[in-house]
């Protein structure tokens, strides 16, 4: 490993998509893989993985580059971006310094794969791409800075050795032999079918749990549900089983959605655990008014689950940003009937 001098790091061109890279003495390979990973040819999104000779990756995973500094779009946090151009990360100049690694680094995490969502869903997924574009040998798999206990959990499944796990950090252009760059598994706001099997797939788990889950926020710093007591005193008596997931290891959460046929949350990450459940279930989701997301709705469709969601009030509180909120307890067990679930 070799370091070189504190330098000011900023973009000196971009390319709009992996797929638009040619073969040249900077870009080694380059293999579509959306036929063997989804089962079909799609022109909309080319699931495409590139090796860059001496490719980097700036900062903490925010965006992945030639040798030649020339940023790469559709991945990492130009994901999505449009205008590409306008993106303030290809403007900004940041301190940061370089430094070199010999050997194959294989580009797993997104942009923001320290969420649990965005690590299942724009991360995961891109481990099959890159065994399918035959990557199979390699001295790192890159990370974000922090490790996070899914990410680590996951990675065992997939016996990704720890010492080949790198956490890339937000202070340096790491610059490698070879960087392996797969491109975003989907098109924004989509969760195709095919990573649905293939995630059901990893975990090493049994359909032990409940029938009927709710997934509390109970311990996350924002969008408290603050009528939660009240709702939860009228879905036990109708056999739902309260659930804090950040307590619980991943393995344990797919347990407990492995024999899930109704679950009811307020929209928070541990939704994505709704991909453990089984096809057909009935999922319901709720939000605070100031803060919605369709992901969640993409993500029963593609796994054949039921959905229905709810609008929260805003509590207001003078000063308090944590966008607390309530939910109609009478609204909830309504749709709860309209979907067919009865007391049991």
């Amino acid at each position: 490993m070799r370091s070189g001098f504190p330098f000011f790091w900023q973009a000196k061109g971009v390319v709009a998509a992996l797929e638009h890279l040619p073969l040249t003495a900077v870009v080694l390979d380059k293999r579509d893989v959306t036929l063997t990973v989804a089962g079909r040819i799609s022109s909309s999104h080319p699931l495409i993985v590139a090796a860059l000779a001496g490719g980097k990756i700036i900062g903490d995973l925010r965006l992945a580059a030639t040798r030649d500094d020339v940023v790469i779009g559709g991945i990492q946090s130009v994901f999505g971006s449009d205008p590409l151009s306008g993106h303030y990360a290809l403007a900004r100049r940041r301190f940061r310094l370089p430094k070199y690694r010999r050997g194959t680094a294989l580009l797993l995490g997104a942009a923001n794969s320290d969420n649990y969502y965005h690590w299942l869903f724009d991360s995961l997924p891109r481990w099959k791409m890159l065994q399918a574009a035959g990557w199979s040998e390699y001295d790192f798999v890159l990370l974000q800075r922090n490790p996070c206990r899914f990410q680590e959990e996951t990675l065992d499944w997939l016996e990704v050795p720890a010492t080949r796990r790198l956490h890339c950090s937000k202070n340096f252009v790491h610059q490698f032999d070879r960087l392996v760059v797969p491109a975003m598994p989907f098109a924004p706001r989509t969760v195709p079918a095919w990573a649905v099997p293939w995630l059901r797939s990893l975990v090493p788990h049994t359909n032990s749990g409940p029938e009927r889950v709710y997934l509390s926020r109970r311990g996350a710093g924002g969008r408290q549900l603050v009528n939660e007591v009240e709702l939860l005193a009228a879905l036990e008596p109708r056999g739902f089983v309260a659930i804090q997931p950040e307590h619980l290891s991943m393995a344990e959460q797919a347990r407990c959605m492995g024999s899930a046929h109704c679950i009811v949350a307020p929209h928070g990450a541990a939704l994505a655990n709704s991909v453990f459940a089984p096809p057909g279930a009935a999922l319901v989701e709720f939000f605070h008014p100031q803060h919605k997301n369709r992901c969640y709705e993409n993500l029963a469709a593609a796994c054949g689950h039921r959905y229905a969601c709810l609008d929260g009030i805003a509590v207001e509180r003078k000063g308090d940003r944590r966008l607390e909120y309530t939910v109609g307890v009478a609204g909830v067990l309504e749709c709860l009937e309209q979907m067919g679930l009865k007391p049991v």
